[in-house]
């Protein structure tokens, strides 16, 4: 029986007029249609041949065309391997730059070359995406998502510009719809009380304590080191790293910013979980990981957030995200009158515009200014 064939690697079929062989691959939509390309061979060998060339440029990256003007798709794809690989982290890259670049602009400019790249083409872009259904989720494609992937277009197309190829980014000039920010729904107070009640028998209840009271993210959760726990008075962990997953491998990383390498206090009851944890843990002798599977090794993010599920299910609560956690403790801060400033440094974010995601606190906070005014003036 010969191999089976591989996602991505396409049909191989024999043509009846000419007796050649085809190898075709599937390259994404394009205005609504469907595109293949096809590499003909004499042989069943030869056509393959041909198809994985193409797949192994794609794949490993893009060598720019001599004695012409390159396409926008091959000066991005140049730009995806050659430039942006080495600027953002492998996650990154992986997840949604490669996927980003190599779904939703490569086929679509396929063959535009580089110097008629207009404003109004990345206006007809923008319509053709917003007419696309996600493979993935079944619905139209987000105005995140095609936010997101024009402003990775425009950096490819910047760099054109820096680079003389281009007198002006007409990327840049043209606005991406418009993404309404998701409302911000964590647990309740009653509901977080519930569970961290739960986490006091809980196998793993020191990991969801320490994520409810920290706000780590997750990848930052599961590369956490015992070297970065301080459990004597004042307590407190320091993020240094971030753990993530490229093509099902795990990566460790640093923070992807500045403001995200941090220290943030640990609560009592923090300490204390964490405290009983560790003398029960299966240690990770290459890391020495807090958190880490029945064997010792790294925590898997879909066996974390299952975890996390299980738990919800247990006491009967929603489905919340592992990142819930992180808005529920940015809530709970927020509305116990805490700096904004200060929540913005503990979550590790690098703008100020924090309140953006938490309008829903507002009237809390508001509540407090007044309060403090009567205290101060009388009423």
């Amino acid at each position: 029986m010969g191999r089976r064939r591989q996602h991505g690697e396409g049909t191989l079929h024999k043509r009846a007029s000419d007796g050649r062989w085809l190898a075709t691959i599937e390259l994404g939509w394009q205005g609504g249609k469907r595109r293949r390309r096809s590499f003909t061979g004499t042989t069943p060998e030869a056509a393959i041949e041909r198809r994985d060339l193409y797949l192994a440029r794609k794949r490993d990256g893009f060598t720019m065309p001599r004695g012409r003007q390159p396409y926008v798709s091959e000066w991005v794809a140049h730009w995806l391997y050659n430039v942006a690989k080495a600027r953002v982290a492998p996650t990154t890259w992986e997840t949604s730059y490669r996927q980003k670049i190599e779904t939703h602009v490569i086929p679509y400019f396929e063959r535009v070359p580089l110097q008629e790249l207009s404003e109004e083409l990345v206006e007809a872009w923008h319509r053709d995406l917003e007419s696309r259904v996600s493979e993935r989720t079944g619905r139209p494609l987000s105005a995140s998502t095609i936010g997101q992937t024009h402003r990775i277009f425009s950096e490819a197309v910047k760099e054109a510009v820096v680079r003389g190829k281009l007198p002006r980014n007409p990327v840049s000039n043209v606005t991406p719809p418009r993404a309404d920010l998701p409302e911000v729904d964590p647990p309740t107070a009653d509901e977080v009380r519930r569970i961290l009640s739960r986490c006091q028998t809980w196998p793993n209840g020191a990991r969801w304590i320490l994520g409810i009271t920290t706000g780590l993210r997750q990848g930052e959760a599961l590369a956490l080191e015992w070297r970065d726990v301080q459990l004597r008075d004042p307590a407190s962990v320091t993020v240094r790293q971030s753990a993530g997953r490229v093509r099902g491998e795990r990566v460790v990383k640093a923070p992807k910013s500045r403001s995200s390498r941090r220290t943030i206090p640990l609560a009592a009851m923090t300490a204390r979980a964490l405290l009983e944890h560790r003398g029960r843990a299966v240690r990770n002798v290459r890391a020495d990981l807090v958190f880490t599977s029945a064997r010792g090794g790294p925590v898997h993010p879909r066996a974390d957030w299952q975890d996390w599920q299980n738990l919800l299910a247990d006491l009967g609560l929603p489905r919340y995200r592992v990142h819930d956690m992180r808005h529920g403790y940015a809530t709970t801060l927020l509305e116990a009158g805490v700096d904004p400033r200060v929540v913005q440094a503990m979550l590790g974010h690098a703008t100020t515009a924090l309140l953006v995601r938490y309008q829903h606190v507002r009237p809390v906070m508001h509540q407090h200014v007044a309060d403090a005014l009567d205290r101060l003036f009388g009423v």
